[in-house]
């Protein structure tokens, strides 16, 4: 009886029985039926994702960095996003949209712009801090290859400002933009505005985190997918950013 009571005490301290129990209330049952279009679009980016992944890791070896730094990863702060997403938990959910986006840069920036170096061996020891944020992206666009799709699609750009945005909910901000409290209080609650919020941010990270991965590993990023899964690929991304990598004869 001591046990269920302690049970019952940890999910009521943490209003788990809001992401997950109450009828009419439970979260989770909620988002996953009143949006099921954007959680099945979401499934497909981490089924995709983790298809380029391997396709790195079958391509270039499991000591690679982009393979390692994913394995290191998984399940991946995209998984988690959306686990935290279907509990409630929206503005970590975004955060973790954001350690995403930098764990998968940083392993293009270990494995093409530093490959195999020293800085890399520091970084996995803890013995030395690698780029984040404005300055690791910076360094990818130190090389030629990353300008040049700068100056095709604004990459950069695009990047940064994504990464700005992101981080603007590290420190609770952004809540009159977004209005991400309008249906909520102080539990879990179901907040479509907040759903469909957090899909347009992970459309946008995946589709730069794509053309970040051709660049960095032409076909070589792609060559364990399915081509239905390249159907799909082609379908998430913005029509500028399919045109061009099948100009550069990637996919």
């Amino acid at each position: 009886m001591a046990r269920e009571d302690s049970y019952q005490k940890i999910l009521s301290a943490l209003d788990i029985d809001f992401s997950d129990g109450f009828e009419g209330e439970n979260v989770r049952e909620l988002a996953l039926l009143q949006k099921t279009d954007l959680l099945e679009k979401s499934v497909t980016i981490v089924q995709i994702e983790e298809s380029m992944n391997f396709s790195v890791f079958s391509s270039l070896g499991s000591d690679h960095p982009s393979a390692e730094i994913y394995a290191m990863d998984f399940p991946s702060d995209l998984r988690a996003s959306i686990y935290v997403l279907l509990g409630g938990y929206y503005r970590q959910a975004s955060l973790c949209l954001r350690n995403w986006m930098e764990m998968r840069l940083l392993g293009v920036y270990f494995g093409h712009t530093r490959p195999y170096g020293d800085e890399y061996k520091a970084w996995k020891a803890g013995t030395a801090e690698g780029p984040f944020g404005r300055t690791l992206i910076g360094r990818l666009f130190s090389r030629v290859e990353f300008r040049r799709f700068e100056e095709k699609l604004n990459l950069r750009s695009s990047l940064e400002t994504l990464y700005s945005e992101l981080s603007v909910f590290t420190h609770g901000g952004a809540l009159e933009r977004h209005n991400l409290q309008s249906e909520t209080d102080n539990v879990p609650r179901f907040n479509q505005k907040s759903v469909e919020l957090w899909y347009l941010f992970a459309q946008r990270v995946f589709a730069d985190l794509v053309l970040c991965f051709a660049i960095a590993y032409g076909k070589q990023a792609f060559s364990s997918l399915e081509p239905s899964e390249k159907a799909m690929l082609k379908h998430l991304l913005p029509a500028e950013y399919t045109n061009e990598l099948a100009r550069e004869s990637v996919l």
